[in-house]
């Protein structure tokens, strides 16, 4: 998964086979592997009986260090892009600070490259699925555990300025990765549309090519696919 941003948009965008899966999470098993202790409690993980668990949306994951495992809260393994972007995330050496949501994709060093196929992959899929309407949306948001950060109302003033958008929510993915999520109804023939908001530091945590696939992933989930 950790491509350089310079490579063809078809190569960088499109998800590798299994075989590149398995290759990256091994990477990156070595190092959280080396982690300290202290660091992996840093980035919100918790001792467990075989390795350590970390919540991710709305699930606490298991993550075996020896054969590098990671198991959702029933048990069975999730898939290899959440196994990858979780053995990612638990690798991060550094300490970057935590900050709010409030970069688009487009607004990342090396994404607006990539903005059209991030829209297409990501803001057009929500739209067309679990963002059809903001009730679906906001049901499966508040399922999820989400914080739904402003409700779309009809004919309501609103007594201060909310976030922006018909419906808001913040969408905590990891520990200390948090986004926001803006969605706008349409208007007679517009659809909806949406704009996802990431932290301007989000690629110390992950690179490029991660944060695709982490906002596809989280468009998945809300829309009701396991981790």
């Amino acid at each position: 998964m950790r491509k350089s941003p310079s490579e063809p948009t078809g190569r960088l965008l499109v998800p590798p086979p299994q075989q590149n899966y398995e290759e990256a999470a091994a990477r990156a098993l070595v190092a959280v592997r080396k982690q300290p202790a202290e660091q992996l409690e840093w980035l919100g993980a918790v001792r467990a009986r075989d390795g350590w668990a970390l919540a991710v949306l709305d699930q606490l994951l298991s993550v075996e260090l020896g054969g590098g495992t990671v198991c959702n809260s029933t048990g069975r393994a999730v898939g290899p892009w959440w196994r990858v972007l979780t053995l990612h995330y638990l690798a991060v050496s550094a300490r970057p600070e935590t900050q709010a949501p409030a970069l688009t994709f487009a607004d990342l060093p090396g994404g607006r490259a990539y903005a059209s196929v991030y829209q297409q992959r990501v803001i057009e899929r929500l739209c067309r699925t679990v963002g059809r309407d903001a009730g679906t949306l906001r049901r499966a948001g508040e399922a999820l555990g989400v914080q739904v950060l402003r409700k779309r109302t009809e004919n309501v003033a609103a007594p201060q300025a909310p976030p922006a958008g018909d419906l808001a929510m913040e969408i905590r993915v990891y520990p200390r990765v948090r986004l926001q999520l803006l969605w706008y109804a349409g208007e007679e023939d517009l659809a909806p549309s949406a704009t996802l908001l990431l932290p301007a530091n989000i690629e110390a945590f992950f690179p490029l090519e991660d944060i695709v696939v982490l906002s596809e992933r989280v468009v998945s989930h809300l829309a009701g696919k396991p981790l």
